[in-house]
């Protein structure tokens, strides 16, 4: 289509929670970005109040870990058979409140509309980012390499198209992108309907000591805190109560008062009926458009891991999208192709004037040169468009298939499905406290295939987060979560040796390309200002003093002494910096050969969960005891 000009390199649809991090991050790249959204304000309606650590620290790649920090929830949890003080506690998380994941808060509540509204204020700070409320896209159309977006405000039928290169779907469960793509969601719906209201509390004197939620044959329910006075209630409702009439105020309180809460200290902020469903479409990428959240999956809201698979989506897809954009690849490409074609068919251009037949084979070369180059461009997009759905499939997948399984086995209704699920509940406490408490059921977020080097230790690891020791300043030293060190895009991370002198040039000025900063990490004790006087005084260095050597126990586990991290802080690869090349060369070589098209993605086998195999050793342990006492009796 011609006659339009690209204003944009990324339109992003939708402004929710994960549009709303996708513009952030984008805007942190400086890519120039346009954002669409229906709605002329943020959406009333309660929705997630959770926040894993890997979600949090997300936050912290747009500057906002101090923020988000201050204003999440931090508390106890469990899991009881009837309201506090009464009945049996299945499941006591009451320490959850101290741990921590990756270096943030490892579960934690929050106020949607409030972090909203900050992740808005802080486009303020992009000029770049462009936001369009109250905008509905009416069609769009990817051809030849560009994405077409005809959009008209809510107020008018004028209608007006913009171009751009990519295009992000973050426009929710009822996708319109996804619609007009023709991509299904497949999966299925709970047959369940939860009434779900935020309240205030105008007192707290007698509060429950945990969030907490409630399992029995009678009603199953949930009250999590939220900052300040606000709680979130959550009640599933029995099949001859109707969604219409429970959301009226009174009937809601009539419900509340049947379980034992005193409404007269409380005042509902807002309320809704919700059925869950747990679906996804089989791609998340159609030409430049890609998915993200829950226009590509969605999943019953037990510990946020919607939310939280949305904005991790975010996280790993946009600074890809920013490599894309900011030509870094296609100059190394071009670069690449100038030097090869210098080393083998150089020598023909000096007799360019000459014979005419060596004036035709220079042209042939160059014409295949020129072909050559296109392919490796083309396959380079591919490979970091594709990369995205391969990494993140396996462990939204995984995810959804733990919180389908929590949630079918808090709301048995059935008193003997009950009492077994109880005893098996409490049995695994028991004996596996540790195991419940720190969600080991969830695994580890890896990547197992897509975009790394496979052949060295570590590879897709997501990267630990300890506190450093760094120089904030010139007259500044204090303690800092490594994060804010790595900076927002790739990160050469050694330990005990200079960055620089681990690295052949070649490769050094490679990784300067695509943006990369250099740390250099030293053992705890080590004077930071010697090392900075006498050691590293590349521009582009930084030093820290690992102070709990946990950077140290991360590389002497996987046999290394330097880290190749991506923006998203995954590992790319890992080597020995203290020797040198071929170690470093296999690992950057492999990131060059990847980006460049010259080599598909890592593609290994992910490990299965093992949380079925620990569901069935307990339900072994409960039939040895049963047969027990019947040998017994």
């Amino acid at each position: 289509m011609a006659g339009f000009r690209m204003e944009s390199e990324v339109i992003i649809v939708g402004f929710g929670p994960v549009g709303a991090m996708a513009a952030n991050l984008l805007g942190q790249y400086g890519i120039s970005t346009r954002v669409f959204e229906k709605l002329t304000d943020i959406y009333f309606a309660p929705r997630a109040i959770c926040m894993d650590a890997e979600a949090i620290r997300t936050f912290g790649m747009i500057g906002l870990a101090e923020w988000i920090d201050q204003h999440l929830c931090k508390h106890g949890a469990d899991l009881r058979t009837a309201a506090p003080p009464n009945g049996q506690v299945l499941i006591d998380m009451s320490d959850l409140k101290k741990r921590q994941r990756y270096g943030c808060t490892q579960l934690a509540t929050f106020h949607q509309p409030t972090v909203e509204k900050k992740l808005r204020e802080q486009l303020e700070n992009f000029p770049n980012v462009q936001v369009n409320l109250g905008h509905e896209v009416t069609d769009i159309l990817d051809e030849n390499g560009e994405v077409y977006v005809t959009v008209r405000p809510v107020s008018s039928h004028v209608t007006e198209t913009f171009v751009c290169k990519y295009l992000l779907a973050c426009d929710g469960g009822r996708s319109f992108v996804r619609r007009k793509l023709g991509l299904k969601y497949h999966g299925f719906s709970i047959p369940e309907h939860w009434l779900v209201m935020d309240v205030i509390c105008k007192d707290l004197s007698d509060d429950w000591p945990n969030s907490t939620l409630v399992t029995s044959s009678r009603r199953a329910y949930l009250y999590a805190k939220l900052p300040g006075n606000m709680r979130r209630i959550e009640i599933l409702l029995k099949e001859n109560e109707k969604a219409l009439s429970v959301v009226r105020e009174e009937n809601t309180a009539a419900m509340l008062s049947e379980i034992g809460f005193d409404v007269n200290q409380l005042t509902f902020e807002r309320r809704m009926v919700y059925k869950f469903h747990a679906r996804a479409v089989s791609e998340w990428r159609r030409g430049h458009i890609l998915l993200l959240g829950d226009a590509a999956h969605c999943m019953p809201p037990t510990k946020g891991q919607g939310l939280c698979c949305g904005m991790e989506d975010a996280a790993n897809l946009c600074w890809k999208i920013a490599m894309l954009c900011r030509g870094n690849l296609k100059n190394e490409i071009a670069k690449k192709a100038a030097k090869k074609s210098k080393g083998t068919g150089g020598h023909s251009r000096a007799g360019d004037g000459g014979a005419g037949g060596g004036g035709e084979g220079v042209e042939e070369k160059e014409g295949h040169d020129d072909e050559e180059l296109e392919v490796f461009e083309e396959n380079s997009v591919v490979n970091v468009l594709d990369s995205y759905q391969t990494e993140r499939q396996p462990w939204v997948v995984r995810q959804t298939k733990v919180v389908v399984f929590l949630r079918r086995m808090a709301t048995l209704s059935n008193p003997v499905a009950v009492a077994v699920r109880n005893f098996l509940f409490r049995l695994t406490y028991v004996y596996g406290r540790e195991f419940l408490i720190s969600e080991s059921y969830k695994g580890k977020p890896d990547v197992w295939s897509g975009l790394i080097h496979s052949d060295s230790p570590g590879s897709g690891a997501y990267f630990i987060q300890p506190s450093v020791t760094a120089q904030r300043s010139e007259e500044e030293i204090s303690s800092v979560p490594l994060d804010e060190v790595l900076g927002p895009l790739w990160c050469w991370l050694t330990y005990r040796v200079s960055p620089k002198a681990s690295l052949s040039e070649d490769h050094y000025e490679y990784l300067q390309s695509i943006g990369c900063r250099f740390v250099h990490s030293v053992e705890k004790g080590t004077n930071l200002m010697r090392v900075k006087r006498g050691g590293s005084k590349e521009a582009q260095e930084s030093v820290v003093v690992d102070d709990g050597d946990e950077l140290q126990g991360w590389m002497r586990k996987h046999r290394c002494s330097a880290v190749l991290i991506r923006p998203d802080r995954f590992v790319f690869g890992t080597a020995s910096a203290m020797v040198p090349p071929p170690g470093q060369q296999h690992c950057i070589d492999s990131l060059r050969s990847i980006l460049h098209g010259e080599k598909g993605l890592t593609v290994r086998p992910a490990p299965k969960s093992r949380l079925p195999v620990i569901v069935m050793f307990v339900a072994i342990l409960f039939v040895a005891f049963l047969l027990y006492l019947a040998l017994l009796a």
